[in-house]
């Protein structure tokens, strides 16, 4: 009976996953010093592996945006890309420990993670950019709301009417007792249905995560060996 080499390195990969699984497991419920000693062992695994791995998506981004330029198709866009990475990586990288003598003091305060070109960009670069995609999600937000509240069904009118609630109950009015109602109002729906709802879909993320991470532990499911 032939054995492809295949399936060998997949029954290791299942071993070395189950193996590694089982002991972070019983570390977190057992009071053992060896069991916590090899989980910090695998976490600082785990550090260089995602390290190396951020590398090669940066390396794969950079190659498919190689591409496209060559190609032509989208090139400016792709060039402004790998420029702007390119400036804020390579002095990003940098220190003033590493330059020659003579440009340390010329440019040390411009290279490192907190130099100023890294910070010049994320300042008034970065943040303008985030604070515009912010402002035109508001109205892709009020497009959304604006669809979803047509009254259409009966949950479409008990939505409308929680909605209305929570946005006047929100509001700071100076109008008496009865605004206050109101906001009394506002705060029970928020502390009971939506919390109540909030928590079954809570429960319902961590059973799911329970039951895929069993299924990875007895080797039901096996992405990596795939």
């Amino acid at each position: 009976m032939k054995v492809s080499l295949k399936r060998i390195f997949g029954i290791i990969l299942t071993v070395i996953t189950l193996s590694t699984g089982i002991v972070v497991l019983f570390s977190f419920v057992l009071d053992n010093p060896v069991l916590h000693a090899v989980r910090a062992l695998f976490v600082e695994w785990t550090v260089i592996v995602v390290a190396f791995a951020l590398l090669l998506g940066v390396f794969n981004v950079l190659r498919t945006h190689a591409r496209r330029i060559q190609g032509g198709k989208g090139a400016v866009y792709s060039i402004v890309l790998v420029v702007s990475f390119l400036v804020v990586f390579v002095p990003g990288i940098l220190s003033a420990e590493q330059l020659p003598a003579g440009l340390s003091d010329l440019l040390g305060a411009w290279v490192g993670p907190s130099g100023q070109i890294v910070t010049w960009v994320y300042q008034y670069v970065q943040r303008p950019l985030q604070a515009t995609l912010f402002s035109l999600m508001a109205f892709f937000v009020f497009t959304a709301a604006w669809r979803a509240f047509r009254v259409r069904s009966a949950a479409s009118v008990v939505m409308l009417i929680a909605a209305l609630v929570v946005l006047l109950g929100s509001i700071r009015l100076s109008l008496g007792g009865n605004w206050k109602q109101v906001t009394v109002f506002r705060n029970w729906v928020m502390n009971v249905p939506v919390m109540a709802g909030s928590r079954g879909l809570l429960l319902g993320i961590a059973l799911g995560t329970i039951v895929s991470g069993l299924r990875l532990l007895v080797g039901v499911d096996r992405p990596y060996s795939d």
